[in-house]
């Protein structure tokens, strides 16, 4: 029965492995009646529909297809590695100090822990370099232990378990805490010079005993017994082993501990001490430590100031050439700073102390050209890699504005000018990303234990990540021209100078730019990169140049060009405007309501808070909410003016109310706040209290005092400031009351104090600011003509002659009147000696139009009195106050910002109360609308020089990216056209008989300025520069109205001539040029309908535009 079974089993296995026969139903002659001929057909037919497709034409637009067209791509790649090659990385060894230095107990060999490749380092000496060298060979700096296992002999570890022992020690120290203590070495049980040494055997004394034949009678015979006894022992017991072996034996027992240094007992007992010291006094425990402590200042060697500063282990060079070469993972390396390291096809970053370079090659891809604008953005944003440029400049390899700039970039590249070498040509368009993927596998990343460089694996030749960066770690990170030593905040200081010792012997090393096993040398790799004639180069480097860095990089602290090595560092972008308008177009930025803004915000009394107390005007204060008045009483004033390195206090009190332009002075200002209340009948209580002294150190900075003079402005006030009071900086024409206050009479004399008593035998012109007498600051202008003010009143002042001549405006108020007279008397009352060198002095007061030839003669006066815009004739009544608002979107919002004027009266109102450089110091460009009465000024800034358009060959070169911001000055200079007219409509009631409700009001542009518009200022300086600039620009001085501009700039047709002549009409949007084109004009200018454009693709439509002439 059995062996029927096995039959039947056998001959079913042997039908199930023959093929089934075709089935009658299934027609197999017809084509197609398989199902494996249906699927060969469907795959047949996915692929054969990409045949029937035209090809797309992106390849056109990328570097390969730019290349392709010009015909400069080479037939193959100038390097040795392909795309498909496998990586070749560094080989991962150790970096030891050759020369350690003996500290504390020297060791014991058995307490010397060796690794496992340097136990077999006599073995195998071709496989690694180890510590031990023979004594006929040179001693190297360095000394070095093959990481990575190979094939061992005897009780060599595996490759897995030193890979496992590796992470093991990187897990210990990153889990160690951060009080931990040295490493303590256990003594060995069988250590001969330990163990043995210290329990000293006691020698055993043999004796020497002769034995005679007779002596063996002694011995008695035992009587033997019967039969043998078999002594059965316990079941199951284990022969003895010996304890000492079996301990020696095991591999769990470390030969070493790290000591936990917790600090409890030390600090317990400096309390217990401190409580003793302090146990009857009523002192802090603070305090109590302080006067208990012994301090020998003798031993202090303080520093010598006229020692420069050094600075060690800077991450940066003064001259340093950036490559910005990739596509995936862009790659940004120091290379040699020489005219020969550049070629077309990448971008360059040269930094140079005081000037930044970008050079962008004209076939760089795009992804090359924005990291490289991030990069020069980073710099100037955050003053990185010791520049102090304040803004880039771009250069392409077409038209350039200056030929200046490329002078200075050859020059610091060490290009002569008789040298005819050009820049390399691009090279092949694959190159990017080889070069790329080489470069990244030549990083080396080393991680400091056990006084070693250790390689760490995870991240040896690849891109770092910042989850690597541990702060408790002392990370070395070597990338051929760069090597940086990256210190954790939390790390120990021994550790810190340990790796920094470690850092600089490798960076010395003769072998430490050995890159023989990988694809490049990143030292020198910039030689074959584009088109070079020469593609041989070396691959071992005996020494690095001095052109490379070896830097010192704190956590937090870390360079661009150390963060353009991660992949995901967490960038803290700001927000890019280009981005906004390219997103959100022009139609983002709309006009203000001009109600609102004629209604403005309710007036404020100036208010000086010091301390979080409230001092008003500086001589009280009435709170509202408490009904409460505070009296400000001025204790004492002090006066100190400033030089590079010391400081001179103020000879006599006449000399305080006098400063010059181009010093610094420190006031010290000593006063009490006094309180007062009211009863409940309401009148004021007799009571008050008196609080204590306060003080306050003012440091006044001129506007053309050196920088040095500033910063020793700030230095010595805080010297000076004992009482440890308040501080607060005070720029010439920002004054506020308070400050004006001490000294009743401010004088601002321009140059410096020798200069100023050279020209008193000279006539001296002073601009009078201020509206009441304890408040007054004359100001020295240019004693021309041009500087009068019909409605102000100015002094006039002859020091030698002992002349001052009180002169009144046409239009000059009564208290401004007032107030120009009793400075001039106390003037002549005092006489000091800052403006007069005679002993007297006589004082003539005169009003325009009735000036003798004495003043005539001294301000150069003319009888048609137009170069200062003289309201003689004028009948207007000028009893209001000048407004000005500041209209800016620098956050994204188009908002107006009115100022105010510092001195300000609510009764009383300002003739000039705003200065030239509130218009100039803006950040360009601006916009500011001036309200004068029954007249609007709308005044235009500039476009700075670091953001003009650079013209180039090619209309799609990366430097002509600023279109955008292009269009949204124009749509900001539209919206505060509109924002004047509605202001107008608000503040004159609305006219629809005329258009823009019968504005009037003109637009001036910044250097063009008329003088009507000048004479709205106390004083005016011309700035040639600003206005060069807006003349290049196709900007004019000839008057325009609001209403004209406005007009221009929302008209929505022209004719195709004027779209393509240059400079383009006001309001037209340069990239869209097509809108203001009618019906028959679109189709003559774009060969299809208005439709059919719209229909295309965006990047169709650009392209179309760009072969038209349109863009």
């Amino acid at each position: 029965m059995e062996k029927v079974k096995l039959e039947s089993l056998s001959l079913a296995h042997s039908l199930s492995d023959k093929p089934l026969p075709p089935s009658p139903l299934i027609p197999t002659s017809l084509e197609g009646g398989k199902v494996s001929d249906r699927l060969s057909k469907l795959k047949c037919n996915s692929e054969n529909w990409k045949q029937r497709i035209e090809q797309t034409d992106a390849k056109k637009f990328t570097v390969a297809g730019r290349l392709q067209k010009k015909a400069q791509s080479p037939v193959e790649l100038q390097f040795e590695r392909s795309a498909n090659d496998a990586a070749k990385k560094c080989p991962m060894l150790e970096v030891r100090s050759a020369n350690q230095p003996q500290l504390g107990l020297a060791k014991s060999p058995s307490m010397m822990v060796t690794s496992s490749a340097n136990s077999s380092s006599t073995t195998n000496k071709t496989a690694l370099r180890s510590l031990s060298v023979n004594p006929e060979e040179e001693v190297p700096n360095l000394s070095r232990s093959n990481s990575s296992s190979s094939e061992s002999d005897g009780d060599r570890s595996s490759p897995q378990n030193a890979k496992q022992n590796k992470e093991l020690a990187n897990n210990k120290s990153a889990a160690a805490p951060t009080n931990v203590g040295a490493r303590i070495q256990v003594p060995r049980l069988d250590d001969k010079e330990t163990f043995e040494n210290f329990f000293a055997s006691k020698p055993k004394k043999e004796e020497n005993v002769e034995l005679e034949i007779s002596a063996f009678d002694d011995i008695k015979p035992t009587e033997r017994l019967v039969s043998k006894r078999h002594v059965q022992g316990p079941k199951g017991r284990r022969a003895a082993r010996n304890p000492l072996k079996s301990l020696a034996a095991r591999e769990d027992i470390s030969s070493e501990y790290t000591e936990m240094r917790t600090g409890i007992a030390e600090r317990e007992l400096r309390r217990l001490k401190l409580e003793s010291y302090g146990h009857n006094a009523n002192l802090a425990a603070e305090a109590i430590a302080g006067l208990a402590s012994i301090e020998d200042f003798k031993s202090v060697a303080l520093r010598s100031s006229s020692i420069p500063l050094q600075q060690m282990w800077l991450p940066h060079k003064p001259v340093m050439l950036l490559h910005v070469k990739g596509r995936t993972h862009v790659q940004t390396r120091l290379v040699e700073p020489v005219h020969t390291s550049l070629n077309r096809g990448d971008c360059f970053i040269l930094v140079a102390g005081s000037q930044l370079f970008r050079y962008v090659g004209s076939f760089a891809n795009v992804i090359e050209i924005s990291r490289s604008k991030k990069i020069c953005a980073a710099i100037v944003e955050n003053k990185d890699l010791g520049c102090t440029a304040t803004q880039e400049v771009i250069l392409t390899d077409g038209k350039y504005l200056k030929e200046r700039q490329w002078r200075q970039f050859w020059q610091l590249l060490g290009k002569k000018e008789d040298d005819p070498s050009e820049i390399a040509e691009c090279g092949h368009a694959d190159e990017d990303d080889v070069f790329e993927s080489s470069l990244i596998e030549t990083n080396k990343i080393y991680e400091y234990q056990d006084e070693a460089l250790v390689p760490m694996d995870k991240f040896w030749g690849c891109i770092p990540k910042v989850d690597m960066l541990d702060t408790r770690k002392v990370l070395v990170f070597d990338f051929g021209s760069e090597l940086y030593v990256w210190n954790g905040k939390n790390a120990p200081s021994d550790a810190k100078r340990a790796a920094m010792r470690l850092a600089q012997e490798h960076f010395g090393a003769e072998d430490s730019a050995d890159y023989a096993e990988c694809y490049l040398n990143p030292l020198n790799y910039v030689s074959i990169v584009g088109r070079r004639e020469n593609a041989k180069y070396a691959k071992r480097t005996a020494q690095r140049p001095e052109w490379c860095v070896l830097g010192k990089i704190t956590q937090n602290m870390e360079t661009v060009l150390f963060k353009e090595k991660f992949s995901d560092w967490p960038e803290l972008e700001r927000e890019d405007l280009e981005k906004d308008y390219l997103s959100n177009g022009v139609h983002v930025v709309r006009a203000l309501h001009g109600t609102a803004l004629h209604k403005g915000e309710p007036y404020l009394e100036p208010n000086l808070v010091l301390e979080q107390a409230n001092l008003g005007r500086g001589n009280f204060y009435y709170d509202t909410d408490t009904m409460r008045h505070f009296d400000v009483i001025t204790k004492s004033t002090d006066k100190w003016q400033i030089h590079e390195f010391n400081f001179d206090a103020a000879n006599t009190r006449e000399d305080y109310g006098h400063f010059y332009s181009a010093e610094s002075y420190i006031v010290r200002w000593i006063y009490q706040i006094s309180v007062t209340v009211r009863e409940l009948s309401g009148k004021v209580s007799n009571r008050s209290t008196v609080g204590r002294d306060r003080c306050v150190y003012f440091t006044w900075q001129g506007q053309d005092s050196s920088a040095n003079e500033k910063g020793a402005a700030a230095l010595l006030t805080v010297e000076l400031d004992k009482e440890k009071g308040a501080q607060m900086r005070v720029s010439q024409g920002d004054e506020c009351t308070a400050f004006v206050r001490l000294f009743r009479q401010m004088w601002q004399h321009r140059g410096r104090k020798e200069q100023c008593l050279e020209r008193r035998s000279q006539w001296r012109l002073y601009q009078l600011q201020g509206n009441v007498n304890e408040e007054t600051l004359l100001k020295e202008v240019d004693c021309q003509s041009s500087q009068l003010r019909s409605r102000s009143s100015m002094l006039l002042i002859h020091g030698s002659q002992g002349d001052v001549i009180v002169w009144h405006g046409a239009k000059s108020a009564p208290h401004t009147r007032t107030v120009a007279l009793e400075a001039a008397q106390e003037l002549i009352k005092l006489v000091p000696k800052d403006l007069f060198s005679s002993e007297t002095a006589s004082l003539i007061e005169t009003e325009e139009g009735s000036e003798d030839e004495q003043c005539k003669k001294a301000l150069g006066l003319k009888e048609s009195r137009d170069d200062y815009g003289s309201l003689l004739q004028s009948t207007k009544s000028f009893d209001y106050q000048i407004r000005i608002f500041n209209f800016s979107s620098t956050q994204g919002v188009f908002k107006a910002l009115e100022l105010s004027d510092p001195l300000r009266c609510q009764d009383l109102h300002s003739p000039y109360p705003f200065s030239q450089a509130q218009l100039y110091n803006a950040r360009q460009p601006t916009i500011f609308l001036l309200d004068d009465g029954d007249e609007l000024w709308l005044w235009m800034g500039w476009w700075p020089l670091e953001d003009v358009k650079i013209n180039t060959d090619e209309r799609s070169s990366p430097t002509n990216d600023n279109r955008a911001g292009v269009n949204r000055w124009i749509s900001e200079r539209r919206a505060a056209l509109e924002t004047a007219v509605d202001y107008w409509r608000a503040k004159h009631g609305e006219n629809e008989k005329e258009p823009f409700h019968g504005i009037r009001g003109q637009v001036v542009w910044a250097g063009l300025e008329p003088l009507a518009f000048k004479a709205l200022f106390p004083d005016w300086t011309e700035r040639p520069d600003v206005r060069e600039i807006n003349e290049e620009d196709g900007r004019t001085d000839a008057s325009i109205t609001i209403g004209t501009m406005l007009a221009q700039m929302t008209q929505t047709e022209y004719p195709l001539e004027v779209l393509k002549a240059r400079p383009l009409p006001e309001g037209v949007e340069p990239t869209r040029l097509e809108v203001y084109l009618n019906a028959e004009d679109f189709r003559t200018a774009l060969g299809c309908s208005r439709a059919e454009f719209e229909q295309l693709p965006i990047w169709k439509q650009t392209k179309l535009k760009k072969e038209r002439g349109l863009f």
